[in-house]
């Protein structure tokens, strides 16, 4: 995923206003904190969805590390470049899968 923009400000308020809403019932029906809360949300999703994503591309790299480690591989990724059509674009190129197994 490409790093979509977004003002980490608008982000970090809302991460802080959500933790004030769940512990003081004061903020959680005041109309000004509920303004804020839907003009940050955005900012916050997508903050939230590229930390998740990060977060996520460290624990396959850990996982492959595990697997290198336990076992050779007997088969090769191979990722290409996009093609330049809107859904490799978004998605990334074709991935190919070979098979390093050699007969004797």
């Amino acid at each position: 995923m490409s790093d979509t923009k977004f003002n980490i400000w608008n982000a970090y308020i809302y991460e802080a206003l959500l933790i004030l809403t769940g512990d003081y019932k004061l903020f959680k029906n005041n109309k000004i904190v509920s303004v804020i809360l839907t003009y940050c949300k955005p900012d916050w999703v997508l903050w939230k969805v590229q930390k998740t994503l990060k977060e996520v591309d460290v624990e396959i790299d850990k996982i492959k590390a595990m697997w290198y480690k336990e076992e050779p591989l007997k088969f090769e990724f191979i990722e290409h470049e996009p093609d330049g059509s809107k859904a490799q674009e978004l998605l990334g190129g074709t991935i190919e899968i070979r098979s390093t197994f050699k007969r004797s």
